[in-house]
């Protein structure tokens, strides 16, 4: 049974942190600042406390969650010009455990080159050395039998790269498989082997991934399950609160200039404004979306902007809510030959009853697992000198330093035939033509089975942004993503789609699709690039791995935040979520934001040791 997490009787006058969001990153540092029985702790999280609803619990339920207001915040953005016209939904979890809480439970591993990225753009002790050893603390890995590893290839694990007393929980589920995700691995093979254990920090071909999975029960893990569980809920310097809207941190200006963060101002359950102290600090974790709002509702941020909503300026940083990255996908779906089972089968009420009840008494069946299969791939080969032109038509020097020293960067990477591109298979239809909502894109609701295969650009030179909307903080802000913005993405986000159609025609993975079948992404084979753009514009959809928007890294190139993730010009005030990331990494980014959450605790506690 859920703790009343909502109650606010009790509630203390002041706590040394006061944590703003219960989400991933929020519930990791709350968890590790309370190991010391000294440090009281407060979280304030917007929504509920839903950990024992079964469409957060069963992991092939988490695309339920999307756009219910119960779980998600149902942010949607306004027309992208680059897509013609189309909007984009974004879910982020408004759930204890955040986002954690509610997405499709894919653990992939940032590389070694996204990681020492960081410390290039001015973020000292940022890099691969001190991250990798924070994603291995993270975690609990369970390694998949042997007769798993044989049926989806996976290579030999090495030990010493696997956390092994974390509180996430990480494994492959009991199975059994879809023989899409056999054949996935083995589809590569003619294309590019894979090397190295993903968690290495090199890893070039396909793979089959675990998933936020307890290996006993099946059930997804996350922040608010594993991090805040029982025995850390009973600690008595901790409380988290579900069900408080904050309002803003409560910022004061001292006599030398400097601002100090003095505590925060929320709205209970029961309606009441309330206002609490904090005696350290003040801590943002309320995700790539919200934090930059509450910066701003705050009074931190673009003056212009904020005055113009009516709110006094206390910090000028321009940088807020600007510099937003999302992967974005583009979906093909190929209907699978005869006598084939998909995830569509739970559309039939006796199958979604019968694996219902088999996750229920034993864990096992498809519910239990995470069913998608991935590869990192370089940019598809390209004629002479192409790579050159397009960055000679597209990568002129931009006017802004901050995007200026990320291009390099970005450039150097292409440049390197790096891992471009992520493929990754999902074993249902995908239909973005529905319209923006995620209840469109995962209805199910072409009649026949298919299989999808979507294609990603991992490292988008475009750059979009998020800001208020109003002074009212029960309005949504601004979500405004710009994928394709820029014209060097278009370019080789639809060379990666092209790749797609040539996956599905090679074996094992083409006998398993039916001959003559129904394309949901086009009639008939997409072979020239004209039709690739074309088809990128039309279907491409938020991958829901928003970072940026706070950003780690100096000031005067686009920064928020400093390498120990205080805001610039506070004395008190840290941002520890996806919004300190200066540079999306590679595939899936919660474990990279576990990572990120778990070295900021131990930053806080050593700068607590030094006052």
């Amino acid at each position: 049974m859920a703790l009343n997490t909502s109650s606010l009787s009790d509630l203390r006058p002041e706590y040394d942190y006061v944590i703003i969001g219960g989400g991933t990153a929020g519930l990791v540092v709350a968890n590790r600042l309370t190991e010391d029985e000294n440090i009281s702790v407060l979280v304030l999280e917007a929504g509920s406390n839903r950990v024992n609803d079964p469409r957060i619990m069963i992991p092939g339920l988490a695309s339920s969650t999307y756009f219910d207001p119960e779980f998600d915040w149902c942010i949607t953005s306004p027309p992208q010009e680059a897509l013609n016209g189309r909007c984009i939904a974004e879910p982020r979890g408004r759930t204890l455990g955040g986002s954690s809480a509610i997405n499709l439970g894919m653990i992939i591993y940032p590389s070694r080159n996204d990681l020492d990225a960081w410390e290039k753009l001015g973020n000292p002790g940022w890099n691969w050395e001190s991250l990798s050893g924070y994603l291995r603390k993270s975690q609990t890995f369970t390694a998949p039998s042997g007769e798993i590893r044989r049926e989806l290839s996976v290579p030999s694990i090495d030990p010493a790269v696997r956390g092994t007393d974390g509180p996430l929980h990480v494994s492959y589920g009991e199975g059994p498989f879809a023989p899409f995700s056999a054949a996935w691995p083995k589809t590569f093979q003619t294309l590019h082997e894979s090397k190295e254990d993903p968690l290495s920090g090199f890893c070039i071909g396909a793979f089959c991934n675990p998933g936020s999975i307890h290996a006993t029960t099946r059930a997804r893990s996350h922040a608010g399950i594993d991090y805040y569980n029982a025995e850390v809920a009973q600690r008595p310097n901790l409380r988290v609160i579900t069900e408080a809207l904050v309002e803003k941190a409560l910022l004061q200006k001292t006599e030398n200039g400097d601002v100090v963060a003095t505590g925060v101002q929320f709205i209970g359950k029961d309606g009441v404004r309330r206002t609490v102290s904090a005696g350290a600090e003040v801590i943002l974790a309320a995700g790539a979306v919200k934090t930059p709002h509450i910066l701003e509702l705050s009074g931190i941020g673009n003056p212009t902007l904020l005055q113009a909503h009516g709110i006094d300026p206390i910090i000028d940083n321009s940088n807020v809510g600007e510099n937003l990255q999302e992967h974005g996908f583009v979906p093909f779906s190929w209907e699978v030959a005869d006598g084939q089972v998909t995830g569509e089968a739970i559309r039939d009420p006796a199958l979604l009853k019968l694996s219902m009840e088999t996750w229920q008494t034993s864990g096992a069946g498809p519910l239990g697992l995470c069913p998608f299969t991935s590869a990192f791939m370089s940019l598809p080969g390209m004629a002479d000198g192409e790579l050159q032109n397009l960055f000679k038509q597209h990568l002129g020097e931009d006017a802004n330093s901050s995007r200026a020293a990320q291009y390099r960067i970005l450039r150097q990477r292409l440049e390197d035939t790096d891992d471009t591109g992520q493929y990754t298979m999902v074993p249902c239809q995908l239909t973005p033509e529905k319209g923006p909502s995620p209840k469109g894109v995962f209805a199910l609701s072409e009649p026949e089975s298919f299989i999808s295969i979507v294609a990603v650009l991992n490292h988008p030179f475009s750059r979009g942004s998020v800001h208020l909307a109003s002074s009212d903080p029960v309005d949504l802000p601004t979500f405004d993503p710009q994928l394709l913005s820029h014209p060097l993405d278009m370019e080789l986000q639809a060379r990666h789609v092209q790749v797609l159609e040539r996956l599905a025609e090679t074996e094992p993975m083409a006998s398993l699709l039916k001959k003559g079948g129904r394309r949901l992404h086009h009639s008939e084979r997409v072979s020239r690039l004209e039709i690739a753009r074309q088809l990128t514009r039309d279907r491409i959809i938020a991958h829901y791995h928003v970072v940026g928007t706070a950003s780690m890294m100096p000031q005067e190139i686009g920064g928020v935040v400093d390498e120990r993730l205080r805001v610039y010009g506070s004395r008190n005030l840290r941002v520890i979520d996806a919004s300190v990331i200066p540079l999306i990494p590679r595939g899936n980014i919660q474990t990279t934001v576990y990572a990120v959450a778990e070295k900021a605790a131990d930053i806080i506690k050593a700068d607590r040791s030094a006052a």
